[in-house]
């Protein structure tokens, strides 16, 4: 992604036609950013709402909501989301558990519904070693770990230990899980062979370092580098990964690169970072010196378009997932990566021909 690029929140639809879409056949909207002539960076693929994703349903009824959210096993509040293994996970802060949506074989199903470990206010949810599922709970003040069927395998948490746990993240390759307190001002790191705290960092105050309300987090793959949302502070704060100061970007403003309500972060396989915001109801996107280089959405219901967008995570694969929270869905976009134009040439070639094609009727 080219740096120091800026374009609009708004989006470009570049086809709408008979071909059916992940779901069911029907109409599919192709959203390919940014606008032409520049080189497409990332492309719209479809959202999630849960059981209505597979049923007989039009895809443009399914993306303007006209399925009854949380009605049987669809979203009716969703807040943090992560992706493994053809399955979205999404925790519902409403209905108190985890979906688990399996775009394989089309089916839904719930994580944390029952004892031991039944959820009550699930925030923020990471995969693990060998699929384990993490999930924060801020009314319950502990971190559970559940096998991919839902068995409760442990929980992290004393008594006292955490105030208001919300953003999580794992360090696959240090085996370390981040929990973001919120109400502590601080993270804190867990050793995942063990549950046992090996450190924290963070203290509430607003000198580098210092949190006012963080909420999420995320790692960058490339270097465990650690990021975290300092929401009252309206920034992001970079930390390597035993907890050091870096940098920091953004500060409270409604211009691009600024932020009002910054939510949901994840980090690409190329380092640029994305940042949800509910104020502007859009993603920024930056890179990791925090230079701002695209934005998109906007207030509204079609798809690129969100409602208090919240959680925000980024798979190996570089698919983009945005927790649309009220509109009870999950926007799913595609990084278009160098490695990705490698493993799919025939897809990218298709998405520069709908650009050529959307460029030459503006010209006309």
């Amino acid at each position: 992604m080219r740096r120091a690029v800026l374009f609009s929140i708004s989006i470009i639809i570049l086809a709408l036609f008979n071909s059916g879409c992940a779901q069911k056949k029907g109409e599919e909207i192709r959203i390919i950013l940014p606008p032409p002539p520049e080189e497409p960076r990332i492309f719209y693929v479809e959202s999630l709402r849960g059981e209505a994703n597979f049923k007989e349903t039009k895809t443009l009824d399914l993306l303007i909501g006209k399925e009854s959210k949380g009605v049987g096993k669809n979203l009716f509040k969703p807040y943090g989301v992560a992706a493994t293994d053809n399955i979205v996970y999404v925790t519902d802060t409403a209905i108190g558990l985890i979906f688990a949506m399996d775009t394989l074989n089309k089916n839904v199903t719930f994580i944390g519904d029952r004892p031991p470990g039944k959820l009550a206010l699930p925030v923020s949810i990471a995969i693990g070693r060998n699929g384990t599922i993490y999930v924060s709970d801020s009314k319950l003040k502990k971190v559970f770990g559940y096998r991919k069927n839902g068995a409760l395998i442990f929980a992290i948490g004393d008594k006292g230990e955490f105030r208001r746990p919300s953003g999580i993240a794992i360090n696959q390759k240090l085996n370390r899980l981040y929990v973001v307190d919120t109400k502590s001002h601080n993270v804190k790191v867990y050793d995942l062979d063990n549950g046992q705290l090996l450190f924290e960092f963070g203290k509430r105050g607003i000198e580098e370092g210092d949190f006012n309300f963080p909420t999420n987090i995320a790692i960058d793959r490339r270097n465990g580098n650690v990021a975290v949302v300092d929401t009252q502070n309206f920034r992001v704060q970079l930390f390597d990964a035993d907890g050091n100061f870096l940098s920091k970007f953004g500060r409270l403003g409604d211009k691009p690169g600024m932020f009002s309500r910054p939510k949901g972060i994840g980090i690409d396989s190329e380092g640029h970072i994305y940042v949800s915001d509910a104020a502007f109801n859009n993603v920024q996107i930056f890179d990791d010196k925090g230079n701002i280089l695209l934005y998109f959405g906007g207030a509204g219901f079609g798809p690129s378009q969100f409602y208090l967008p919240a959680g925000v995570y980024v798979d190996e694969n570089d698919r983009v997932y945005v927790v649309d929270s009220f509109n009870a869905r999950v926007q799913i976009y595609q990084y278009v990566s160098e490695r990705w134009k490698k493993e799919h040439p025939e897809e990218y070639r298709e998405l520069k021909e709908l650009d050529m094609e959307n460029k030459d009727e503006n010209t006309e």
